[in-house]
């Protein structure tokens, strides 16, 4: 991608039609990103501006957000300060990727107020600043103290420019001097102009270079103005195994890309980019919450396991704590009271053993203190042994959620475990929290070469609907031998299914599952009337009978091949 200056400079004639327009509302949808309903020309736009370290932009959108119910301070500045005030000027500072809106209002009293909103798209150091007319900052997105090194950023310091290196504007007569700051004989060309030309990328220098054949002291500074007077608006989308995009078309990035997809607007491009990647990131974000609580289940689950092995190996000793009571029993009249220990024939071995007293029991006391020392280990073990196999099955569980999280992709899959993690009591709901409707269950579709539709349940709410709720009974029903891995279901009659589809499902099964990496995967499959719920288990648990088994390995270019998307 290339967000650069020559980006924002074409960026900016969109934004001209704002110069007068009304900011009516202003929401903030994370702690990186505000949007800004502004009325300009008899409709009403929405700004979208983000300092996010790897999103940072600014452009329209159409997209909807959620926002938070507490507004932010800076949220607040932001309302009390320019809601309502009128834009009279949004400018970008030289070639730079640095834009200044200045906005006039009225303040509580009726006077009138001007402010200015600074929006820096600087990769991590990105940040969106509000100074007043005298250019004091009064609050800032992010902000940096004099401790850090760095330029501070806090209310009521002085507003700096980013302490960067003086860069040449290629759109003045500065680009004149470019020779002067270049050594040709020192290599890394293209680093030395980027580092040294404003607002431009290396993708742009790269397209420039392509257009000389090679840099000389003589096409440097024409190579560069040529190439920004070459490429004409044409906002272009390039698709692969990293999108890129810029303004216009690039003949770099026409050779590297096989699909492009090109949009009326700048702004309709960005929102095509950073959305789908704004959503992913968020997604990511709440699952990591989840995955969190899960992991320390997880831990805390072999902890105990571990815990009731150690009680079940300690319980074994119950057998000497038996026989020891019946030895001072048999030997009663033998052994001296007030004893620390006593020696007596072990007639189950046949040789003399020690066992050890309490000096303060008498050897009946003795005696009775072996027999319930018995007693409590035999019960202990019992339990222990229940509560090792809940754990089992609990460690089980949390394995197939922790492979469940590796997969997530939507905010509905979030609001699945969420809502399965608080039916099992493993985070709790808060309070007076207003429950949102339920939504649709959404499948993985898959394609057969046959043309037979297979569905995946990535999560156990869609496990259960698909295996219990929408599959029918004499449909073909795969998952993976004795791991974690996704119900899968060929929609269609078992006995007309050819072994070819099996073979398909059953590497779809293993891609889905946490022997995805690996070779020869057993899978599973049976008629669905063969899978049964097993009562009082975790939610996904089912046991199956009638199973055949047959072993795949997974290749993610063919299952790839086989999504159906429609």
């Amino acid at each position: 991608m290339a967000l650069d200056g020559n980006f924002i400079h074409e960026l900016m004639n969109e934004f001209t039609p704002l110069k007068g327009g009304r900011i009516n509302k202003i929401h903030q949808i994370d702690p990186y990103t505000i949007i800004l309903k502004i009325r300009a020309e008899r409709k009403t736009q929405t700004l979208l501006v983000s300092c996010h370290p790897s999103l940072a932009r600014i452009h329209f959108t159409n997209e909807s957000y959620e926002t938070p119910f507490e507004p932010p301070m800076f949220l607040r500045m932001l309302r009390r300060d320019l809601e309502s005030g009128i834009i009279r000027d949004i400018k970008q500072i030289g070639n730079d990727r640095r834009i200044h809106m200045r906005v006039t209002n009225r303040d509580e009293i009726g006077d009138e107020i001007e402010r200015e909103l600074i929006i820096e798209i600087m990769g991590r150091h990105s940040n969106i600043i509000l100074t007043d007319e005298h250019k004091q900052i009064i609050f800032a997105m992010k902000h940096i103290s004099i401790s850090e090194n760095e330029r501070p950023i806090q209310p009521g310091i002085q507003y700096e420019a980013p302490p960067t290196k003086k860069k040449l504007n290629p759109r003045t007569e500065e680009i004149n001097d470019l020779p002067k700051y270049i050594d040709f004989n020192g290599g890394k060309l293209n680093r030395q102009i980027l580092n040294n030309v404003e607002g431009v990328s290396l993708q742009f220098i790269e397209e420039a270079e392509h257009r000389v054949k090679f840099w000389n002291i003589k096409n440097i500074v024409s190579g560069i103005e040529e190439t920004l007077s070459a490429l004409s608006l044409n906002p272009t989308l390039y698709i692969g195994n990293r999108d890129a995009f810029y303004y216009s078309e690039l003949e770099t990035l026409n050779h590297q890309y096989d699909e492009k997809i090109h949009f009326d607007t700048l702004s309709e491009l960005l929102d095509e980019f950073y959305h789908s990647r704004y959503i992913k990131q968020n997604i990511k974000r709440q699952a990591n919450d989840y995955l969190y609580v899960i992991e320390q289940n997880y831990d805390k689950t072999k902890r105990k396991i571990e815990k009731l092995n150690e009680d079940i190996e300690e319980s074994h000793r119950k057998e000497d704590y038996q026989k020891y009571g019946e030895l001072l029993t048999a030997y009663m009249h033998e052994l001296q009271p007030y004893s620390e220990e006593a020696k007596v024939f072990d007639y189950y071995e046949n040789k003399e053993i020690t066992i050890p007293l309490k000096v303060h029991l008498s050897p009946a006391d003795n005696a009775q203190r072996y027999y319930h020392l018995y007693n409590k280990m035999k019960n202990r073990e019992i339990e222990a042994e229940k509560q090792l196999e809940i754990a089992k099955m609990d460690l089980n569980y949390l394995e197939t959620l922790l492979h469940q999280m590796e997969s997530i992709s939507t905010t509905e899959e979030v609001e699945d475990i969420r809502e399965e993690l608080m039916s099992e009591g493993i985070i709790k709901e808060k309070k007076r929290r207003k429950r949102k409707k339920k939504h649709a269950v959404h499948l993985n579709k898959y394609k057969t070469s046959n043309g037979l539709t297979v569905l995946v349940g990535k999560n156990n709410t869609q496990n259960d609907y698909l295996t219990n709720r929408h599959a029918s009974k004499n449909h073909l029903w795969f998952h993976v031998k004795d791991m974690p891995g996704s119900h899968v279901v060929i929609m269609h009659v078992a006995d007309e299914i050819t072994e070819d589809d099996i073979m398909e499902a059953a590497k779809i099964a293993a891609y889905h599952s946490k022997g995805k990496e690996s070779q020869s995967v057993p899978v599973d499959y049976t008629e669905i009337r063969h899978v049964k719920n097993i009562p009082g288990t975790k939610p996904g648990f089912v046991t199956y009978t009638d199973q055949k088994t047959v072993y795949v390995t997974p290749v993610e270019r063919e299952i790839r091949l086989m999504e159906d998307s429609e």
